[in-house]
Parts: structure tokens; sequence; C-alpha cells
């Protein structure tokens, strides 16, 4: 009797196209086992339930028989072949078929998929490590208790020229190397005048203006702008002032401290907690670039081919972080996509890096870090049981413990690498712009 036969080839380090090919007998012997399924359940006029002739059953269903045969068969085969290869494909194989196992003849595909790269060893040299020192001062409190002051201001329409903080509504349109773009006319466009958002020059130049006043502003783009075409070339943007709009800032009593959250009511009170809150912020920051420095060297001391697969979801997740709240976050255009392509890489990578990693140095995730990542999660939310819960179960946890088995890849990576510290500030590790 005739075995499967199985073949192999290497058509990159993480390209396979496997040969199978099925022995006739063994595709007869599915679509026997089919046709007899299907002669018990048939109800063919003129014969009693189940009991038409095998040839009338053949006449009338032997091809959807044969087909889910066939497709029995394959599968069938399929994982079989990979074990016995010892193969672990990282995506849904693509089956293209040779022959079709008619007229007795074996029936052939090839499965074309992807697998894993193999990583013989990660190398790592860091010669040196910069490590942030960053202090927490009463400016930085200051300028969140401004912010969250704003945040709750009332805007009133004002019948004045505009200033500084003033919030106005334009439309404008560019001139650019001599030509008018009105078909992409800005139009009741909020702009918060001094929060720099524009490109230099374009909220200055509307200071003074008032609802119903045009002007234009003859600037540059900046040398660094993300449209290259443009970058560092002067442009003019024709701009019409439509509404100026005053802020009413709440005062710090004690009823608007009470309103965001301090039971109290008291400033001292209110300004603790924004500062226990931006030194954990400035913790998980200064750790970030960290991680940083160090996976950035992993990346580049390791270069690895990646499945284009693995790409691919993960550009998909990338992508609907971004857009999570838009509703058609989803939907997924090759132009989007593109933008995310190469982030998508450098994650797929460093994941089968750091996964290698802790597996040659029989790293797992630490129990009592996983448990107090949960706690520490749960502590910002009003029901924090029900959270821990909800993070506990398998799916959860399993993302939980990627992350605690990160950082444990990232403290046995600098162990003993000397640290230069350099200290700055809170607003320049935010990237804020004062």
């Amino acid at each position: 009797m005739q075995a499967m036969q199985v073949s192999v080839e290497k058509i990159s380090k993480i390209e396979r196209r496997m040969t199978v090919i099925i022995p006739a007998n063994e595709v007869e012997e599915a679509f026997d086992r089919q046709i007899k399924l299907v002669a018990e359940k048939a109800n063919i006029p003129g014969f009693r339930h189940g009991k038409a002739p095998l040839n009338v059953i053949k006449q009338r269903f032997g091809n959807e028989a044969r087909s889910e045969a066939l497709g029995e068969v394959i599968q069938q085969s399929l994982y079989k072949a990979l074990a016995e290869q010892n193969l672990k494909p990282v995506s849904m194989p693509k089956i293209e078929p040779k022959t079709t196992g008619l007229n007795q003849q074996p029936l052939e595909y090839v499965a074309s998929f992807e697998v894993l790269p193999e990583i013989d060893n990660v190398n790592f040299k860091l010669d040196s490590l910069e490590k942030l020192e960053v202090d927490v001062s009463d400016q930085d409190v200051e300028r969140v208790v401004e912010q969250l002051r704003k945040q709750y201001a009332k805007w009133d329409i004002v019948d004045r020229a505009a200033k500084e903080h003033d919030r106005v509504v334009v439309s404008y349109h560019a001139i650019f190397d001599g030509k008018e773009e009105k078909d992409s006319k800005v139009q009741d466009y909020p702009l918060e005048l001094g929060a720099k958002t524009m490109i230099p020059g374009f909220e200055e130049g509307l200071i003074g203006l008032k609802a119903g006043d045009q002007k234009t502003l003859k600037l540059s783009f900046p040398a660094d702008f993300g449209d290259t075409e443009r970058a560092g070339k002067p442009v003019e943007f024709v701009v019409e002032l439509k509404k100026v709009f005053q802020a009413e800032i709440p005062e710090l009593k004690e009823e608007f401290v009470k309103k965001l959250g301090v039971a109290s009511g008291q400033l001292d009170e209110l300004k603790k907690q924004i500062k226990q809150s931006l030194e954990q912020e400035r913790d998980r920051l200064v750790k970030d670039k960290v991680k940083e420095q160090v996976f950035k060297q992993l990346l580049e001391q390791n270069p690895i081919d990646v499945p284009a697969s693995m790409v691919e979801r993960e550009a998909k997740q990338i992508h609907d972080e971004v857009y999570t709240h838009q509703h058609d976050h989803h939907n997924h255009s090759a132009n989007e996509m593109a933008a995310f392509n190469e982030m998508a890489k450098k994650r797929v990578a460093l994941g089968l890096l750091v996964g290698e990693y802790a597996k040659k140095h029989e790293l797992k995730a630490d129990d009592a870090r996983v448990q107090a990542r949960i706690k520490e999660i749960a502590t910002a939310y009003e029901q924090p049981q029900e959270v821990i819960a909800w993070l506990s179960s398998n799916e959860r946890r399993q993302g939980i413990e990627a992350q605690i088995l990160e950082e444990q890849v990232l403290d046995k990576l600098t162990d003993g690498i000397p640290s230069i510290v350099k200290k700055i500030n809170y607003a320049d590790l935010k990237g804020i712009r004062i």
C-alpha cells in the first residue's frame, strides 16, 4: 500500500513550499465514506428515505461529495505532513492543487506558508546607558492646574479684536507656488491663539483681527514639515476670521477643586495628587527611554526576516489603536496601512528576539510582578476588585505577562552596563513647548 509523500522546499529563511501526494486509494476511500453519508440522509422522490441506490446518489450528489472528500483529505494530510516535518506555519497555508485525484490518480497539492525565523543567538552589546534624572517641580504642577482650569473654561463670543489665548473660528486657503488652492479651503476651523498648533506665524498673524476681517499671511513652511515638497518653502494663507471667543476660567476655589474629585476641596491636596500622578508618569517615561535605547540596539545587532503575515496582523492592530474612536477604524485601507508597516515590522522582530532571549535564558514572567501590575492598573478604577478579576482572565493576563517578561529581559540585558546620568526637566521629558 502506498503512503503519503511529502517534500519541502525552502524558498527563504521564513518561506516554505510543501508538496504533498496522497495515494489514489485514500481519496477514493474518503469519497466512499462521504457518499455513504449523503445516501443515508438523501430524500429522493420514488425511493424511501435513505434507501436510494448508490449509483443514483452518485449521479445526483457525486460532485458535491467528492469536493467534501477532497477537502477532508487535504485538511487531514496537511496537519499530518506539518507534524511529520516539524513545521509550524504562522498563518493559514495557501493550498494550490496540482492534480484532482480523479480517475484513480493520486491527489497532489502544494501548501505555501511562512514560518518563524530560526534565531541561533541573540547578540547584544552596549558600552553605556543614558539614564534620565527628572524632578517634578512646582512649576510642572502649576501648569497642570492651569490646564485643568482651561478645560473647564466657558467660552463666550466677544465683539473685539482677537488677543493671545482667545479662541477663534477661521476659514482659509493657501497660495503655494503662485497657485490658489481654493478647492482645499478649510472652513470654520476652531483655533486657540498661542496654542502653537499651526505653522509659525499663523496664529500670531491673527492677533488684532476682528470678526469679518480678512488677511493674507506671508509665511514659510518649517524645514521639518511633513510634506517634503513644501518643507522650507514660502506660502501665503488667505484667512477670514469668523468669530472671536474669550475664556471665562474658573477660580481656584473650594467648589472647583471638589469638582475635580478632591473631596476636601483643598487646593494643596489637589496639587499633591497632581504631583503624584506626574511622578508616576515621569517614572514610566524614563523607563520607556531606557527601553528605547536598549531595544534599538537589539534590533540593529540582530537583523532577522519577519513573516509578512505577522507584520500585516500587527499593522492592523496598530491601526485600530490609532483610529479606535472612529466608526470605521476597522477599515484597513492600503494608504493607511502603509503608514504602520515599518512600525509593525519592528514590533514583530522585537517580539521574536525578546521571546528567543527569554527562552535561551530560561526567563518566565514573574508571578509577583504580574500580580503587582494588575493591582497597579486596577487602582485607577472605581471598582478595583472587578478590574482585577477582569485582568486576571487568561487572555488579558497573557498580555500583562508579556509586558512583565519584556521588562525582565530588559533588566537582564542592562545588568552591569554603566549608566550616564542626564538631568532634564519634566517639560522636556514630555516634549512640552513652554
